[in-house]
């Protein structure tokens, strides 16, 4: 039978490993629904190892049970990719292996050499349990200091996922030898702590690896910022150049202007009907808002659209975009262009629509652009698909990190022959 302090121990053993998962990777929920989580998790968790408990005096390979338990915990409860979540779970639960190992090891050697003491309610045991919970608590909040839950490379996580579990298994047979041969417990402490340091090298491998990839796409997101800089340059110098040639013509119409009031005024008065229908189309692409950044780069997008043969519709609130640094301005709608122009100049309508204003509390932006064909039907997570995909692909990205970063939320859907982006911030 399992007493109610083996199951407290159980208890606080599993509160502790679940808060450490939490910590490290956040919770997605707040308030009860996290509290809540915790909770549950640390049930599931201590009911598994108190009905093994009753049964075995040492579970052996079923530990290995408590990895999908804490990866199952992770992907409902908490944020961050699967492939890390994954890694996680299975160095935790080697971590708490190696502990449970390493003070009954640390015991034996102090105490006694006969293991079924320490196994019993004696003052020894009770010494070596505060000895693991600290042990725990202290390594865990090292841990955190040093704590990734960004994603690696794919293909190096899923090597790494293994080797927490080889170490694991190396530690149940450490275990094994134990309590079959109790005499060699110096010998076996030092294999567990060398066990354990390999897995504290994997772990740092893991962090080095995640680094070098966040390195990388940082470097790739730079690039496109350039790219996409250098690009609104010549956009910028396109408009230029068609204020100069707007500048250029209105002289020459108001000089022969000049000349036919002084003989003609019918003439004259043709001739400006004449020059208002020919340079209309020109005049009304020019946006003019209460925020000079959205102007700029608007005015230079449509400016774009006129060489493409992309008709434009704009409809901009005054005030609308105050909650709105400059930068993220500047990344939400240089991006949302962007990709609205790429897919509809290859539509055969050619159309954009942007909508930005106020309801309520919140910033409404709202942006269609023409196509053909269904664009979520084949790629629902719009994955770019340019070459060189390590590249691309950001804008999308940059954009909803925005978002989320106001709490806010994003919706991507199709109709009327209009792909859709309804955002509100």
């Amino acid at each position: 039978m399992v007493n109610l302090f083996e199951i407290f121990v159980n208890i606080a053993e599993d509160l502790i490993t679940i808060s450490f998962l939490t910590l490290y990777f956040g919770s997605k929920y707040t308030g009860i629904k996290k509290i809540g989580g915790i909770l549950l998790g640390t049930c599931v968790s201590s009911s598994l190892i108190t009905i093994m408990n009753s049964l075995y005096i040492y579970e052996g390979l079923l530990g290995l049970i408590f990895i999908p338990v804490y990866f199952l915990y992770c992907v409902i409860f908490l944020k961050g990719d699967v492939y890390t979540k994954l890694f996680i779970s299975g160095f935790t639960n080697c971590l708490v292996y190696f502990f449970a190992l390493f003070s009954i090891l640390i015991s034996a050697e102090l105490f006694t050499h006969d293991y079924k003491i320490i196994f019993e309610m004696t003052k020894e045991r009770v010494l070596m349990i505060i000895f693991n919970k600290l042990l725990m608590i202290a390594s865990c909040a090292v841990i955190l200091k040093f704590r990734f839950p960004a994603i690696a490379k794919r293909k190096n996580m899923l090597m790494l996922i293994l080797m927490p579990i080889a170490a694991e298994i190396s530690l149940n047979g450490i275990m094994q030898a134990f309590l079959k041969y109790g005499e060699t417990n110096r010998e076996l402490l030092l294999a567990t702590i060398g066990v354990m340091l390999v897995n504290i090298l994997i772990y740092y491998i893991f962090i080095k690896i995640s680094m070098d990839a966040s390195a990388e796409s940082e470097r790739n997101a730079l690039s496109q910022k350039y790219e996409q800089d250098k690009r609104y340059a010549g956009e910028i110098e396109d408009l230029y150049k068609k204020a100069c040639g707007i500048r250029h013509d209105l002289t020459l119409h108001f000089t022969a202007l000049k000349g036919l009031l002084k003989t003609d005024a019918q003439k004259a008065e043709q001739y400006i009907d004449s020059v208002l229908q020919n340079q209309i189309d020109t005049i009304k692409l020019l946006v003019k808002t209460d925020n000079e950044t959205f102007d700029a780069l608007v005015n230079a997008k449509i400016a774009v659209c006129d060489k493409l043969g992309i008709s434009v519709q704009t409809r901009v609130m005054n005030h609308a975009l105050d909650k709105l640094s400059q930068d993220e301005i500047a990344v939400i709608f240089g991006n949302l262009f962007d990709n609205a122009i790429e897919a509809s100049k290859a539509s055969k309508r050619k159309h954009i629509e942007l909508d930005v204003q106020t309801q309520g509390q919140y910033l409404s932006i709202f942006m269609s652009n023409s196509i053909d064909g269904s664009v979520l039907e084949g790629n629902k997570d719009l994955h770019t698909t340019k070459p060189e995909k390590e590249f691309h692909g950001f804008g999308i990205k940059n954009i909803e990190r925005i978002i989320e970063a106001h709490d806010g939320m994003v919706d991507y859907f199709e109709e009327n022959g209009s792909f859709c982006c309804d955002i509100y911030i």
